[in-house]
């Protein structure tokens, strides 16, 4: 095996799990990671996968890389997917649309090989969303199957549901537990090539994670280790330390009530789906939680706490409506009575997002107590409290799992391991503008082109004039440090809206382009002839739609910038 002579000063961790459509991990399997273009013939790492269906190696940060496997029917390797490996750690799954199941036939038939298969009949209010989730399979694997062409089902239909070793109802067969350690998986399967391959969610998630970085107590993350293990994935005893988790005991014979995921201070916290705020109140040491009833795309309800959050940075009011990835607020400093620094970990300060949910059977009335000593015992919660870990990994799939399709795109980067670059981020202020007070230690407020209070990079304040917002246009002022955190916080809010609505690699002036747009329209919802392209994967027709839509001059120069990597904000 050859090792490619580069710089391994900065390296990437890098795990590659690989499954079928049914969830269960394809152990044995031979994976050989090589090198793309100049270093394709270099073989970086060569290993079958484990019993847990993974591969792990390290490689140097911005490696082009491309998975080879063995084909099911020959001893010849084929390549099923790409990569860059540009962070310190990567982890991604394949999905392969065969199986490895020993399957038993019907006793009644077994000459004839017929698979024992479990049946389904649907019910009143049922979709198919719901019948995936009592089988803990996917929509698209359920349409597979039963030859579906639409999601449209209805009553009294009988639906095949995944195979099983045996069915003697129509009830579902609980999903054997994934090894400890695991990390959230993707459930959707994929196309009929015979090889595993990489899958793209189609369209925006139902659920996103409420941080947008991986947290700190993430599996081999600082507080993931075995040394120092604080996991959120793991279940009560699962090992290491129980109090980030659901169910730990806590104080006054108390259980914990949520998962806690451990971040740096200040770091934003988002909204997971839309809904409305129905509280916003003091919560625990100093910080503040804010409680939202969300509905999400796909027809669920539930009521989801984000606690532990600054009270200072609190973006919403209770009857606010939200959208998905809006920011709700920063993580908060945990603070004793005295205003000392409340130890987490030994003797560190850790703050964290101490997330909660409740299913809704006990209805949404904003004035319902969720939590408090006199409530429902041993988790002083409201009755309908239920552990968060099943949303929070969907969410978790979703903003960090989740794979690229798989297509010919050369350098091209998986736009979920892409982040604005430093020059995206100077072309966005570069014609947003700014105004500075004489010694440019502040900004204005100010009434853009629309009449609308806007202050720092661009900053809506709101839809009205800054008087009518309680504020004196070209006088008010906030420090350009409070400025650079909105603008922070506005490009992070943009990104999460760009990766929705795209789903295929890009280079990473190609990116810039797409966030600089939507950072000047919201998103990029009116710009659906673009998307619709380049998620086809026409990159040459795809720039063309900039010329098509307002504010002529910044759409040329990001149109250069696409196609170009010419980063010009002169205008």
């Amino acid at each position: 095996m050859n090792t490619p002579n580069t710089n391994t000063d900065l390296l990437s961790a890098v795990t590659v799990y690989f499954k079928d459509r049914f969830d269960q991990s394809i152990q044995d399997l031979k994976v050989e990671i090589k090198g793309l273009d100049d270093r394709a013939s270099d073989i970086y790492h060569a290993a079958s996968t484990s019993a847990q269906g993974t591969i792990q190696f390290t490689v140097p940060v911005g490696t082009e890389l491309s998975v080879h496997v063995k084909r099911w029917t020959s001893d010849t390797m084929k390549e099923v997917a790409r990569f860059n490996a540009s962070l310190p750690e990567i982890r991604f799954r394949l999905t392969s649309p065969k199986t490895v199941h020993d399957l038993p036939t019907k006793v009644d038939n077994p000459t004839k090989g017929d698979y024992w298969r479990g049946t389904y009949v649907v019910k009143v209010h049922d979709n198919l969303t719901i019948i995936a989730r009592k089988y803990h399979t996917s929509v698209d694997l359920l349409k597979r199957v039963n030859g579906l062409k639409s999601d449209m089902i209805v009553v009294g239909q009988k639906l095949k549901v995944p195979p099983v070793e045996s069915r003697k109802s129509d009830q579902p067969t609980p999903k054997k537990p994934a090894p400890a350690g695991t990390p959230p998986q993707n459930d959707h399967p994929n196309n009929d090539r015979g090889a595993p391959t990489s899958t793209p969610r189609q369209g925006a998630a139902p659920v996103i994670f409420p941080i947008q970085t991986r947290p700190l107590n993430d599996e081999g993350a600082i507080y993931g280790t075995q040394s120092c293990d604080y996991t959120w994935t793991k279940p009560l005893h699962g090992g290491g330390h129980d109090q980030a988790r659901f169910g730990a005991n806590r104080a006054g014979g108390r259980k914990h009530a949520a998962r806690d995921l451990y971040v740096q201070a200040h770091t934003p916290i988002v909204a997971i789906a839309p809904g409305i705020v129905i509280k916003c109140e003091f919560f625990y040491c100093h910080t503040w939680q804010i409680s939202i009833h969300h509905k999400t795309t796909d027809g669920r309800e539930f009521i989801a706490l984000y606690g532990e959050v600054d009270p200072s940075s609190t973006t919403v009011r209770i009857g606010d409506t939200v959208s998905q990835g809006q920011i709700l607020a920063s993580s908060g400093v945990l603070l004793k009575a005295d205003g000392t620094t409340l130890h987490v970990v030994g003797n560190e300060n850790v703050s964290m997002l101490h997330f909660e949910t409740y299913s809704g059977v006990l209805g949404f009335d904003p004035h319902s107590r969720l939590n408090g000593s006199s409530m429902d015992q041993p988790f002083q919660r409201r009755g309908d409290l239920m552990d968060s870990l099943a949303i929070l990994q969907e969410g978790y799939r979703a903003t960090f799992l989740d794979a690229p399709p798989l297509r010919p795109a050369g350098q091209r980067i998986p736009i979920a391991q892409l982040k604005i670059s430093d020059q995206g981020q100077a072309f966005i202020k570069g014609w947003e503008g700014v105004y500075y007070d004489d010694s440019k230690t502040h900004t204005y407020y100010y009434d853009d082109k629309k009449g609308y209070c806007t202050v720092g990079w661009g900053h809506l304040i709101g839809k009205s004039t800054c008087t009518a917002n309680g504020y004196v246009a070209m006088s008010s002022m906030i420090t350009v440090a409070q400025a650079q955190t909105l603008f922070d916080n506005d490009v992070t809010v943009i990104e999460g809206r760009v990766k929705n609505a795209i789903t295929v690699p890009l280079y990473q002036h190609e990116y810039d382009a797409l966030v600089s747009l939507a950072y000047n329209m919201g998103s990029l919802s009116k710009a659906p002839n673009l998307c619709h392209k380049l998620n086809s994967g026409d990159y040459a027709g795809a720039p063309v739609e900039f010329l098509d839509i307002e504010n002529r001059t910044r759409r040329e120069r990001e149109h250069d910038m696409f196609c170009l990597n010419i980063y010009n904000s002169n205008h």
